[in-house]
């Protein structure tokens, strides 16, 4: 399992007693999550379900998800946060972790979310990998009102070689020559079933899952409100998140496009923890327009 963050997400600050943890089951395997009721009344407010990163991505993520939960429940939403079988408190081991697995977990998730907070419909909200998870999900869920994505991953086997890309950048910049390649590592991967990244390993069950996953290919069906928000220097749209815009509009979706032009936090596990006042605002804002 991997270390999770503090339940709170913030510097010693008690939770809400509107905030309810607890664990619920995904196969034979107890999941851990938190509860965040509404906390105010809102006639037919969907019930918006987390689907977090990968690996350290959860943890470097995770203040800023409880910080959009808190919001979201304050603007009358409930909202359910949980942990995947083999990260933070969950069971499981991360060796055995899939895609397919991962997506098994939400759809186990949100069959919770509906039974705590008596809701109809369905948003997802995809952070990073999650994006992956969270669509597959969100199309085998009736219901299923929005999709928010936060920086997605488009391309399973991109994300990988670009995990890799940034650990050889940070041993270079240490002053050390790793003497292989990206692709040379994910070979390595294939062979003995794991390297290390970033003081975790990856396993080669979720490379080989995920390998082949097109994020626009997974939602050629899907034409609900989708939301999507890049966190990069860059102050416009990557073109993978423009033309995912652009082909959910041509299919009737409607879609919500944000920008928030400052360095990603969850390359690296920072002191204090990431988080993004705008991308939280924007997507309260947008939750609040879908309902």
């Amino acid at each position: 399992m991997i270390a999770v963050a503090p339940l709170s997400g913030d510097t010693g600050a008690p939770a809400p007693a509107t905030e309810t943890p607890f664990f619920f089951d995904s196969g034979d395997r107890p999941l851990y999550a938190v509860h965040h009721e509404a906390r105010r009344f809102r006639h037919d407010a969907p019930v918006l379900v987390h689907c977090h990163s990968l690996g350290v991505e959860q943890l470097t993520a995770y203040r800023a998800e409880v910080l959009l939960a808190r919001a979201a429940a304050t603007a009358g939403f409930p909202v359910l946060r949980w942990h995947a079988r083999g990260h933070g408190d969950s069971a499981g081991d991360f060796t055995d972790v899939t895609l397919e697995r991962m997506t098994e977990d939400a759809l186990a998730a949100a069959a919770e979310a509906r039974r705590l907070s008596g809701a109809s419909r369905v948003v997802w909200l995809g952070v990073r990998f999650g994006a992956l998870s969270a669509a597959r999900a969100a199309l085998q869920t009736p219901g299923s009102a929005g999709l928010a994505l936060w920086e997605p991953v488009h391309h399973g086997l991109e994300y990988f070689r670009g995990h890799l890309r940034g650990w050889l950048f940070s041993e270079v910049a240490a002053g050390r020559r790793p003497g292989v390649s990206a692709d040379e590592l994910l070979e390595r991967v294939s062979r003995d079933g794991q390297t290390d990244v970033h003081g975790y390993a990856l396993h080669r069950a979720i490379v080989q899952s995920a390998r082949g996953e097109v994020l626009g290919n997974r939602l050629e069906p899907w034409n609900a409100p989708t939301l999507i928000a890049q966190i990069q220097a860059r102050p416009r749209l990557t073109p993978a998140n423009e033309a995912l815009a652009s082909a959910l509009r041509r299919r009737g979706a409607t879609v919500t496009t944000i920008a928030v032009a400052e360095e990603p936090g969850w390359q690296f596990i920072s002191n204090p923890a990431w988080e993004c006042a705008p991308l939280v605002r924007e997507t309260v804002e947008w939750l609040d327009a879908l309902a």
